[in-house]
């Protein structure tokens, strides 16, 4: 069979430069489950535009056997959109595969499909001089390539106060490079006790990526109305969902004031 080696282990990554975000990815060269793919790896980044086109796909290093590296991705994406947000992708390829391309975009043959479904890539987004938050996920088996794909999002980490707010990411993504599919993204958010305070729509383009700004979202006054009298802090619950696409998220927590970032992720699932 023929495969895309770019598809076995890759990562897509919302790089935020709207909300002053850098952007490192930590990546790994051990198996973490049977040592089986312990063997050195060559790094690709696949950059997108803010329209979802493919600006740029490079080398950008190496990985040797049993070893860990970091790489600055924002370093590499602002020399192409230095003030956008917009999409970047990280692969790790196997070098003895590596070796066999000639161009990045090449497929090669293959007896069967390696298994690489529980290698993690470390996203890490940084305010200058501060604080770090990261989370671990990859891109699922198959992600978007199917006839049918949808997904749900749920989050208890809308907090809002004069000093955090919480950003909602979402990623469309696909493995495959002729995806055309937007994705009608359903939303709610809710009190802490179940009370609808808004519900509302977005789309997010093939290979694009939208961010909510949940303090624009929500009114003042609501806010106001749900704010804890001891610590400040107004806290509602997010769900989501998509009937077109798997949208991958991301739940930023940002505190621009204190230097303070927080991350998680919500993983999508393929029906």
């Amino acid at each position: 069979m023929k495969i895309s080696p770019l598809n076995l282990i890759s990562s897509p990554l919302a790089v935020l430069n709207s909300l002053g975000l850098n952007l490192r990815v930590g990546l790994s060269s051990e198996d973490p489950s049977v040592m089986e793919h312990s063997e050195p790896y060559d790094v690709v980044l696949s950059v997108y535009s803010p329209e979802g086109l493919m600006e740029k796909q490079m080398r950008i290093g190496e990985i040797p056997i049993n070893s860990r590296r970091f790489f600055d991705v924002s370093r590499i994406t602002r020399e192409l959109i230095p003030d956008l947000n917009h999409l970047a992708v990280i692969h790790r390829v196997p070098s003895k595969l590596f070796r066999q391309m000639s161009d990045l975009s090449d497929q090669i043959e293959v007896k069967k499909l390696p298994d690489y479904d529980l290698f993690r890539t470390v996203v890490e987004y940084s305010l200058p001089g501060g604080a770090n938050g990261s989370v671990i996920y990859e891109s699922p088996p198959g992600l978007n390539t199917r006839p049918s794909s949808n997904n749900l999002t749920f989050t208890s980490q809308i907090v809002l106060s004069e000093a955090v707010n919480t950003h909602i990411v979402l990623i469309n993504y696909s493995l495959n490079p002729s995806y055309k599919q937007i994705a009608n993204y359903h939303f709610g958010i809710y009190t802490l006790d179940g009370k609808n305070v808004i519900s509302d729509r977005v789309s997010v383009g093939p290979f694009g990526i939208t961010v909510l700004d949940v303090s624009n979202i929500i009114p003042d006054n609501v806010i106001n109305e749900m704010q804890d009298s001891e610590d400040g802090f107004s806290a509602f619950n997010f769900v989501g969902y998509s009937d077109d696409a798997s949208i991958m998220s991301v739940v930023v927590n940002l505190a621009p004031s204190l230097g303070g970032v927080s991350v998680e992720h919500t993983h999508p699932p393929q029906t």
